[in-house]
């Protein structure tokens, strides 16, 4: 049977054009019937397109912003396409905008939602391709579909995730990503973990890179960020360090590390912590208390305005962290944005995300990281690290990933168009 859009190919121009006031199918798809007339239509589609948002319902990070900014920015672009948001929790407020349409739906339980739930709502709004941006893939869903990526640490790093986590991360994602039509991957590297631990076929994986908001770029108020400082009771030198306290991250690795470092060189040194606590944190706050390092770290916890945590990463000497693996160093991009170099392992996706813009080690020698820490503390080259940072962080735009994530849709569903 043909679907609505569908069935416009096979009807006679001259009955559209009879039929123009109040026709069926010009409530449906106005653009393509109004072609059709004019003789104009070069047969693209209108595509009706569910975008699976329940991410978009718990405080933002990682996953989460992948979502927003990508769902912004397909709207933003030129087209009549629909979007339909299905999420099984009511959104907090935010800014999306409005052309976007809303399906909330229960049960709450995210995966029962996904599993039970998510495939008759696409039936019923009758979507052509559907898109988890996440791990919420309804496996017995018969329609196009599209499934981000974004790592496969828990595979990698099984320990580090809890029962919940493992279960998720190593039975339903890998099923999701062979049951996708198509498979976005953040990063080189996560396509190639893809390819080469999970047998996706290469045609079925395609790279588009996530990008820091717009909102970060140099804080250029000097004076704004001197309030910032005194507001926080920060000294003008801090080193900051960004993402969720989880084992991932590998924090007791950089808690040891700075105790060394002030111990050194730089004991008015000040390390500030951003993120909220994940799982199996336990060990982070341990390795804290028994490092005589209080006064000299801050946890900050999660931070959800954007303009102010601008002002973190501006505000900063440099960033750092040693995370384990990465799907793609998020928060390495949002501080090469703001101007401030960073510091980070050379592996997984980071080289890929950083360049030439900051500092790599090859190993967990803490040598080598302790004299990166020295050669960006008070760097008299500063400005140059900026403008490197900056250039690096313009390779990364949420409108090419939008219009890169449209063209998937686009090419899924004519490779299997009526």
């Amino acid at each position: 049977m043909l679907s609505r859009r569908a069935a416009v190919l096979f009807v006679p121009a001259t009955f559209l054009e009879r039929q123009n006031q109040g026709n069926p199918f010009k409530a449906i798809i106005p653009n393509i019937v109004e072609k059709r007339i004019s003789g104009d239509w070069d047969g693209d589609w209108l595509l009706r397109i569910g975008i699976e948002c329940t991410t978009l319902t718990r405080p933002r990070a990682g996953i989460g912003f992948y979502n927003y900014h990508l769902i912004r920015e397909l709207a933003a672009l030129n087209g009549e396409d629909e979007y339909f948001l299905f999420y099984n929790r009511p959104l907090p407020e935010m800014n999306l905008p409005a052309r976007l349409q809303h399906v909330l739906s229960g049960p709450k339980r995210t995966h029962l939602w996904s599993q039970t739930r998510l495939a008759s709502l696409c039936a019923h709004y009758d979507i052509d391709v559907l898109h988890s941006p996440g791990q919420c893939l309804p496996l017995m869903y018969n329609g196009r579909c599209v499934l981000t990526v974004h790592d496969l640490s828990a595979m990698l790093f099984p320990q580090q995730k809890d029962v919940r986590s493992r279960f998720v991360w190593n039975c339903l994602v890998p099923a999701m990503a062979r049951k996708a039509h198509r498979v976005i991957a953040v990063s080189e590297n996560t396509r190639r973990d893809l390819i080469d631990r999970l047998g996706i076929a290469e045609d079925r994986v395609t790279r588009i890179y996530e990008a820091a908001a717009p909102e970060y770029y140099p804080e250029p108020d000097a004076e704004r960020l001197e309030d910032f400082r005194r507001s926080k009771g920060l000294q003008p030198g801090y080193i900051l360090a960004v993402g969720t306290l989880e084992p991932r991250k590998n924090y007791p690795f950089l808690l040891r590390l700075f105790a060394r470092w002030l111990e050194k060189s730089h004991p008015e040194a000040t390390l500030v912590i951003v993120g909220k606590k994940g799982w199996l944190y336990d060990e982070i706050f341990k390795t804290f208390e028994s490092l005589s390092i209080q006064r000299h770290v801050r946890f900050e916890g999660y931070v959800s305005d954007l303009d102010l945590m601008r002002l973190y990463y501006s505000a900063a000497q440099f960033s750092l962290l040693n995370p384990i693996y990465e799907g793609f160093w998020l928060p390495g991009l949002e501080s090469l944005a703001c101007g401030t170099p960073v510091i980070a392992p050379k592996h997984s996706s980071i080289p890929e995300v950083v360049g030439e813009a900051g500092i790599l080690i090859e190993s967990g020698d803490e040598e080598e990281w302790l004299t990166a820490m020295d050669r960006l503390w008070m760097a008299s080259d500063r400005q140059e690290w900026a403008q490197r940072g900056a250039r690096q962080a313009k390779r990364f735009s949420w409108r090419r990933a939008a219009k890169r994530t449209l063209n998937v849709y686009r090419s899924l569903y004519k490779a299997g168009k009526y």
